[in-house]
């Protein structure tokens, strides 16, 4: 908590940017320029002395910070071409998915409706139930992009901030389709709900503020549970289904990637939620959990950005893309490189929920990333209607 205390004297943002047309973001302060300096000299060094001491780091941080290291190291295997396990290989075989094809539908087989090739990590293939397939075709129609969000962890204000720019600038609609993992998935559940971003920002502030007065590992789970209950709608679970593809690990022989966007209740919904934060020995004191009678884990550990049901997705990434070798990533910190916490410090928040102060920084700093991307992507240039194949 020290550790933390420290960094939230240090700067996120020095001042607002012209191209937000004078328009401030009333309900949310930034950190005095007067702290800026402490921050750049922090910088500069070649390490931070921003983590919490070995002793005093608790089992669940340690496994949490494992969970992730262990996700960023897949990810650059993939990135990078080198040898690492190949998800699937047999399915994607039997079902003659090669070359540029991105999905493959095959009725039968244990329910499983399609298998999708992720169009950036050619060596991941998602599993999509009937269910969950014949949920996207009822839709109909989209509007292309679709966004998905990242893995995030306790980060989930940064998410907050792009959305609530998507959504005030109209790149989200009702009918653009959404998908994340972790707390990605939590911030589409949110879009999809209707609830305010600020609104919602303030519910994440007091989960916040319960974990830092009892604590974070081994019992988030039960709290976010319980949040989620309290704070989404009755009728969640409709507005999701079709729209809102959730992400999940399943455990098998292998690691198994699954795209779930039926949802029977809220209940379901909520525990497919659960599910794809499941990092496991942190979220709960137990290895895995069941979801749907399958052993699954968080759904970052196969792919950090889900595809969308749209023919072109836009990810927003929670972290520095560059800095992890993500690629193909339309809206991250590194839309405004300057003077930004460090990877390590955001790791750090992802796994142990920062100061009040820190979290509205990181709203608004997803705001002005996004505000960045929408300059290079006017809205009326790139968003188009487009129906989803029914053959």
């Amino acid at each position: 908590m020290s550790a933390l205390s420290s960094l939230s004297q240090a700067s996120l943002f020095p001042s607002r940017p012209t191209f937000l047309n004078g328009t401030p973001l009333s309900n949310l302060r930034l950190i005095p320029y007067s702290r800026i300096q402490s921050f750049r000299k922090l910088s500069a060094g070649k390490e931070l002395n921003n983590s919490p001491s070995p002793e005093k780091k608790s089992l669940g941080v340690a496994t949490g910070e494992f969970f992730l290291g262990l996700a960023s190291f897949l990810i650059k295997n993939r990135v990078e071409n080198r040898p690492s396990p190949t998800i699937w290989k047999d399915e994607e075989e039997e079902l003659g998915v090669e070359g540029d094809a991105e999905t493959k539908f095959r009725e039968g087989k244990e329910g499983v409706g399609s298998y999708i090739r992720d169009t950036v990590n050619q060596d991941v293939v998602w599993e999509q139930r009937l269910k969950d397939v014949e949920a996207e075709r009822e839709r109909g129609k989209v509007t292309s992009p679709g966004f998905s969000f990242s893995a995030a962890g306790l980060l989930l204000p940064y998410h907050l901030g792009v959305a609530q720019y998507l959504i005030e600038k109209g790149y989200i609609k009702e009918s653009t389709p959404l998908a994340g993992s972790s707390a990605g998935a939590i911030a589409c559940a949110i879009i999809a709900s209707g609830i305010s971003m600020h609104e919602a920002l303030n519910t994440a502030k007091i989960l916040a503020e319960d974990c830092r007065l009892k604590g974070t590992a081994f019992r988030l789970g039960a709290v976010l549970k319980d949040v989620l209950k309290e704070f989404l709608p009755e009728d969640i679970h409709y507005r999701c289904n079709g729209r809102v593809r959730v992400a999940v690990t399943q455990l098998l022989w292998k690691p198994r990637g699954l795209l779930v966007d039926h949802f029977n209740s809220k209940e379901d919904f909520i525990n497919a939620l659960f599910t794809s934060s499941f990092i496991p020995g942190y979220l709960a004191p137990r290895p895995a959990t069941y979801f749907r009678n399958k052993l699954c884990i968080d759904g970052g550990l196969t792919l950090f950005m889900p595809p969308t049901s749209a023919s072109n997705t836009v990810r927003v990434c929670a972290f520095p893309a560059g800095r992890l070798g993500l690629e193909g990533i339309g809206i991250s910190p590194d839309c405004n490189p300057e003077n930004r916490a460090t990877p390590r410090q955001l790791f750090n928040w992802a796994l142990e929920p920062a100061e009040d102060d820190i979290l509205d920084n990181l709203f608004e700093l997803g705001y002005l990333d996004a505000a960045v991307w929408g300059d290079q992507n006017p809205v009326n240039e790139i968003m188009q209607d487009e129906s989803l194949n029914t053959s």
